[in-house]
């Protein structure tokens, strides 16, 4: 680590700290459903909806802070404000002795996490130089990761309301951190403010850095005033603009229709039934292993395209859901586990655990760095308008798919169920080789 970078360093911590944040809700339901369920303040009828309110309320948060910066008010100071109404939504899931007040809580939090996320994306960008930025703005990813290990793990020990404090905690972190880091040096450009920027840059860089030559590079990528989303909407008639925005719209798609917030939200539902082992304990599995799928990419993710990053980890996924159809097709339909099989269904209590390792691995190491390695080294402007847009697709799509796998895996059964979401990976595999070439 070279001593003048330490301040970007610091800039960047605070927001792998919100990166940790906006992931740790979407965590939050899996390792407390079943808790909440005994306690009668859920049921099985309001138990999707607290899984999945938060991605709606997210797209709100997104497109919230995409108006408010077209009105002026820097990213920055929305993320403080919408802290408040994050740690307002933990507080609601401590008192709550009801339904209503848990999903309203989730929801805050959701919204929350839509403003932080995009501060996250653009202001990870925004204040790091181009041989940093990839593995930088991957870095988000790991720490999305590592929140996600966090809520299970933590969620094993904690009650409900207590795993809520520790969110409530992390929030208050993350607001407390970037009260200290300066604003972007985009966004002073932005503001015809170029003083300001030279400071931030020198600032951030060290005071030997060439900070007039990065402001006129900013100048040439951005647009030093400020335009509405109608001027932003009517520049996706340029195809060097429209061409990126399309590009990450479908990876955004592609990256959660293969069922990954699914199984965020009901691996410990699926493993419940695993008698091996606790099955919280169980679900584990799935954060640590997109930890190391994560740890993986980022030390290979310079040198060999992100294309086959993708497809690798999409032909992994698509086995992993095979052989879980494969699974439940043997376990509920030819294997009865009575004195003669006892020893071989304790056996096969394994393999859907297996499973969710290797799918968390695969998506660690493709999809789930990948996309916020794009977002970064993509988007160079409208940053704010563009990561909006393709971040709600990518929450549009979760909510859709955490909905739709609850009832498929209730309704027509494990079989059927990850047999569907498998081809998702199989057209995936097909759209990234003739397509795409990252």
């Amino acid at each position: 680590m070279h001593v003048r970078n330490i301040p970007t360093y610091f800039a960047a911590f605070s927001c792998y700290i919100g990166a940790l944040t906006v992931v740790f809700i979407i965590g939050f339901p899996s390792p407390t459903q079943k808790q909440l369920i005994d306690e009668n303040i859920l049921d099985y009828q309001t138990l999707p909806i607290f899984a999945s309110i938060s991605h709606i309320t997210r797209i709100l948060g997104l497109s919230s802070a995409s108006l408010l910066v077209q009105l002026g008010f820097n990213l920055k100071l929305q993320a403080v404000i919408s802290s408040v109404l994050g740690i307002a939504g933990y507080v609601l899931i401590v008192i709550a002795n009801s339904a209503v007040y848990v999903i309203i809580g989730v929801a805050l939090v959701g919204y929350y996490t839509g403003i932080a996320v995009m501060f996250v994306f653009t202001y990870i960008a925004e204040v790091t130089l181009d041989n940093q930025r990839k593995v930088m703005s991957g870095g988000i990813g790991f720490c999305i990761r590592l929140g996600l290990f966090i809520a299970y793990f933590v969620g094993i020990w904690l009650p409900f309301r207590w795993l809520a404090v520790f969110g409530l905690i992390q929030v208050c972190l993350f607001c407390l951190l970037i009260l200290f880091n300066p604003l972007s040096p985009v966004w002073y450009v932005q503001q015809s403010l170029d003083d300001k920027a030279k400071s931030t840059l020198l600032y951030l860089h060290g005071s030997e850095f060439d900070a007039d030559t990065e402001i006129q590079k900013i100048k040439g990528e951005t647009l030093s005033s400020k335009i509405s989303w109608i001027e932003s909407f009517r520049t996706l008639k340029e195809w060097k603009v429209l061409k990126p925005m399309i590009l990450m719209a479908v990876i955004a798609s592609l990256k959660e229709l293969g069922g990954h917030e699914a199984m965020v939200a009901f691996s410990s539902h699926i493993l419940e039934n695993q008698h091996t082992m606790d099955p919280k304990v169980a679900s584990l599995f799935y954060p640590i292993f997109l930890i190391i799928g994560a740890i993986v990419c980022i030390l290979i993710m310079n040198y060999c395209k992100l294309k086959w990053l993708m497809i690798t980890a999409s032909i992994f996924q698509a086995i992993s859901h095979i052989s879980m159809a494969i699974y439940y097709l043997v376990s509920e339909h030819y294997l009865h586990c009575n004195t003669e099989y006892s020893q071989l269904c304790h056996t096969l209590a394994f393999w859907p655990i297996f499973n969710i390792a290797l799918f968390s691995f695969s998506f660690g190491f493709g999809w789930g760095l990948v996309y916020f390695a794009l977002v970064g080294i993509m988007f160079t402007i409208h940053r704010e308008l563009f990561t909006a847009i393709t971040d709600m697709i990518t929450n549009f799509s979760s909510y859709i798919v955490v909905m739709i796998f609850f009832y498929l895996l209730h309704n027509i059964g494990g079989f059927a169920t990850f047999l569907i979401f498998s081809c998702n990976y199989l057209i995936a595999i097909g759209l990234v080789y003739f397509f795409f070439n990252i």
